[in-house]
């Protein structure tokens, strides 16, 4: 008896740590430091793992029940790796020193994540059938594999899909309404705010959009093409483009080519932790060419304000202003 209190004793301590490690990674701020101390519980025993697994279902319940509060700011927070799971990946930091994914920019699209990269970062991971992924800054994904469809729901930012043959299940990558199918094959698709963009590289890239039983609606694409549809739209005509431009994120780089101020700031802002606000849009439409280092967003951001006689005021890991 006196055995079974002191376990159940220890049991709610467990949950109680869990509760409060899943408090902490969603408030963000989480250093470093943090994350070493989180995972060094986390890898105590696995009745920790069981805890935190269960803390984080419970929160991503009442997430559903009630939208406000817990998507209400950024975090950062990291992706928890189980040893035993339905799912086993491989991942492996591009970027980052440690492995570890950081998070998705919003607690409940990290609750639906399967891999995830903070801002500034990006992520490896082999898929079950062998393809590989390569995850961008603050992008998000959930895997789905199921017989007969190799399913990624990319939820948010960027990934470049290298898709391993298999004849009897199509790899598709779903994200905003909008499926895009390979069976084999290289390709990127991009989901920032309401429009995803799809660049191939390699094999034949099948993207549909809109209403599924009209085939109007579906664009092949071949090497070096791309094509975009807003959220729950058709994709537009396959367009032919500069693969090294394109994908240069790849390497760790930007580049503009005559792209609209607004809209460049906009794209450097997403390789950074602080929000990212132009408090004056005179120059929006003004074009800039330039090629940056993602590592020194923060710097390429500074360069570009001065081309056109604006100034930045920066709040380290709160705001950044352009006026």
């Amino acid at each position: 008896m006196g055995k079974g209190q002191h376990g159940s004793e220890i049991d709610r301590g467990i949950a109680l740590d869990a509760r409060d490690w899943i408090v902490r990674l969603s408030a963000g701020n989480v250093s470093r430091q943090d994350l070493d101390r989180f995972h060094a519980w986390r890898s105590q025993s696995p009745e920790h793992a069981r805890a935190f697994a269960r803390e984080k279902e419970f929160w991503q319940l009442l997430q559903n029940v009630d939208g406000s509060g817990l998507d209400a700011a950024p975090v950062a927070v990291p992706i928890p790796r189980p040893a035993v799971s339905r799912r086993r990946f491989l991942i492996g930091g591009a970027v980052a020193a440690s492995a570890v994914a950081l998070a998705a920019p919003r607690v409940l699209t990290w609750m639906r994540s399967d891999f995830t990269t903070g801002a500034g970062e990006q992520a490896t991971a082999t898929l079950p059938d062998g393809s590989t992924m390569l995850l961008n800054t603050n992008s998000a994904v959930d895997v789905g594999f199921q017989p007969g469809l190799r399913l990624v729901n990319l939820l948010s930012g960027e990934v470049e899909f290298s898709v391993r043959p298999d004849t009897g299940a199509p790899f598709r990558v779903a994200a905003l309404g909008g499926n895009s199918d390979a069976l084999e094959g290289s390709y990127a698709v991009r989901a920032i705010a309401d429009e995803v963009t799809v660049t191939a590289s390699a094999g034949t890239i099948a993207v549909s959009g809109g209403a599924k039983d009209n085939l109007a609606n579906t664009v092949s694409l071949a090497p070096g093409q791309q094509t975009r549809y807003l959220s729950g739209a058709a994709p537009l005509a396959a367009a032919d483009v500069n693969l090294a431009s394109e994908l240069a994120w790849r390497g760790g780089r930007v580049v503009f080519e005559g792209k609209p101020f607004g809209s460049a700031i906009g794209e450097l802002g997403r390789y950074v932790p602080e929000r990212l606000v132009i408090a004056t849009h005179t120059h929006d439409a003004s074009p800039v060419s330039a090629v940056f280092l993602t590592r020194d967003a923060h710097d390429a951001i500074e360069a570009l304000a001065q081309t056109q006689g604006m100034t930045v005021h920066r709040v380290p890991g709160v705001v950044i202003v352009i006026s």
